[in-house]
């Protein structure tokens, strides 16, 4: 697929909410855990990351709900990017903080979240109610020559 940039030169008509905010550096990195079942060849993590229940907020290790809003604080953060290992392997941990930036700064926090799982229509719907706005699907690389007949399909259209 090839992009055609607008009158300006720019991207912008053609990029997410979630997309701007990063290209402005607005948004914090929430790195819920490092664990993750799949093994991809471009996976970026870590040694100090990879396959450890860590979590990080932009590059400060979180102990606490207070660390990751002070770290958003002290960069003015107008959303957050969830992402790990496998965020979704720990659902209820997600659930949590999204529920806690938004009720901190609000309902313009935009939040968006990197997922390499298939949720089911129920954990979308969880998600949604507790206030991500945007998801982003990393399918396995074996899977995309089949992903029209996949469980990745049916997440993609109930998202």
């Amino acid at each position: 697929m090839s992009m055609q940039s607008d009158e300006s030169g720019s991207y912008s008509n053609f990029l997410t909410d979630g997309c701007l905010c990063c290209r402005e550096g607005a948004k914090m990195v929430l790195f819920v855990t490092g664990v993750c079942h799949r093994d991809c060849f471009f996976c970026p993590l870590s040694d100090e990351r990879k396959d450890k229940d860590v979590i990080f907020a932009n590059e400060r290790a979180v102990f606490s709900d207070a660390d990751v809003l002070e770290e958003a604080r002290s960069m003015d953060a107008k959303g957050t990017g969830i992402t790990g290992g496998e965020p979704l392997l720990e659902f209820e941990k997600v659930i949590h903080y999204i529920r806690l930036l938004k009720s901190t700064f609000g309902k313009s926090h935009h939040i968006h979240l990197y997922t390499s799982t298939a949720p089911s229509s129920d954990d979308l719907k969880e998600l949604s109610a507790a206030g991500l706005d945007e998801i982003r699907f990393h399918p396995p690389i074996e899977i995309w020559d089949k992903l029209p007949d996949s469980a990745y399909a049916k997440s993609l259209k109930a998202a």
